[in-house]
């Protein structure tokens, strides 16, 4: 079967994994899922313009897929919520501020109204999501060798899935 990103990522974000993000972020479980619904093409669409936007884009993009898998972030996303986590996890918290620039505080924003929860409870679901979108790209980066240039290739071959997945209330993205 081909790979699907984001079925890949969503998949991530478990129902054991949205009940304590809620939880440990004062949210209403509901809100949360339609944060995430909204977070996790967005997070994707943003690392495929950042990969497609030439130079060495796609080769610093596989980099940090790679960091982000080998840091061991897949097993253990609850660790980033409340942007806690010890270790090299810091580091993975700087991650949407990679993908998205001066353009993040926008799309937090976005995400807020959208799903109806906090601005600081979207931006931890961010930080949380870079990293775990990034995680499974490095992951399947290395499963099947990719280069940079392969990488910009299986994104760009999804682009359509991801941009069709983001709900109509975020079309300011």
């Amino acid at each position: 079967m081909a790979f699907n990103l984001l079925e890949t990522v969503s998949g991530l974000f478990s129902n054991d994994l949205v009940s304590k993000a809620a939880s440990s972020l004062g949210e209403s479980e509901g809100g949360i899922q339609k944060a995430i619904s909204g977070i996790v093409p967005s997070v994707l669409t943003g690392l495929l313009n950042k990969a497609g936007s030439g130079g060495n884009a796609a080769s610093g993009i596989l980099d940090l897929a790679k960091q982000a898998s080998g840091s061991g972030i897949l097993g253990n996303l609850s660790g980033l919520l409340g942007g806690g986590g010890g270790g090299g996890m810091s580091g993975l918290l700087s991650m949407a501020g990679n993908i998205f620039g001066d353009k993040l505080g926008g799309i937090t924003n976005l995400i807020s109204s959208f799903s109806g929860i906090k601005s600081s409870s979207a931006s931890s679901l961010i930080s949380m999501a870079a990293p775990a979108a990034l995680g499974a790209i490095g992951k399947h980066a290395t499963d099947n060798s990719l280069s940079a240039g392969g990488l910009l290739s299986m994104l760009v071959g999804q682009k359509d899935k991801i941009l069709s997945a983001i709900p109509s209330g975020l079309s300011g993205l």
